[in-house]
C-alpha cells in the first residue's frame, strides 16, 4: 500500500512523497496500514490539439484548457496539425477556419481523406459566421464561436473529449 504524506508531516519542496507502510494485522485478522492509504487512481489527461495564427487566442484557449485539466499542444499552421495528428492521438481537435496560410480547413481535408472518425473529434474554432461553415460543421463534432466564454470553450472540448 502507498501512503501520501501530507505537508503538515513534515514533507518538503513543492510535491509531497510518497512511502510504503507494510501491511499489519488488524483484530479481524486482515493486514491493513495504519495510516490512512491513498489509492493512485491515475487518470491520463486529455489531449487538445489548438490550431490558430492569433497568439493571443492561441495563449487564452490553451490556458483556459490547461486550467481544466488538458493537455495542450499549439500550432499555428494547418501543416504543423497535420504532423501532429500523424504522430500522436488526441481526444479533441480546435481548428481555426479563417487563417492566412493553410488553416483548419486543410487540417479537414487530410482528416477527410486520412482519418475520418477524427471528424468527429474536431471543433471549428472561428469567428466565420455560420452561413460559410455550414456545410463544414456538419461533418466535425461542432462549432465554438469566437468570441467565446470559458465554460462554452470547456463544455464543447469536454463533450467531444469522451
Amino acid at each position: 500500500m502507498v501512503e501520501l504524506l501530507l505537508y503538515t508531516q513534515g514533507v518538503g519542496g513543492s510535491n509531497p512523497s510518497l512511502r510504503t507502510n507494510p501491511p499489519r494485522p488488524n483484530e479481524t485478522g486482515q493486514r491493513t496500514c495504519e495510516h490512512p492509504t491513498v489509492m493512485l487512481g491515475l487518470r491520463r489527461a486529455k489531449r487538445v490539439l489548438l490550431l490558430d495564427d492569433d497568439a493571443a487566442i492561441r495563449r487564452l484557449a490553451s490556458a483556459i484548457l490547461r486550467s481544466a485539466g488538458f493537455r495542450v499542444d499549439v500550432v499555428d499552421q494547418g501543416s504543423l496539425a497535420i504532423e501532429k495528428l500523424a504522430s500522436g492521438a488526441y481526444d479533441a481537435i480546435l481548428l481555426d477556419l479563417m487563417m492566412p496560410t493553410e488553416g483548419g480547413l486543410t487540417v479537414v481535408r487530410y482528416l477527410r481523406e486520412h482519418r475520418p472518425a477524427l471528424l468527429q473529434r474536431a471543433l471549428l474554432f472561428t469567428s466565420t459566421p455560420e452561413s460559410v461553415v455550414r456545410n463544414i460543421e456538419r461533418e466535425v463534432a461542432g462549432l465554438v464561436h469566437k468570441p467565446f466564454t470559458r465554460d462554452q470553450l470547456v463544455e464543447a472540448v469536454t463533450r467531444v473529449a469522451k
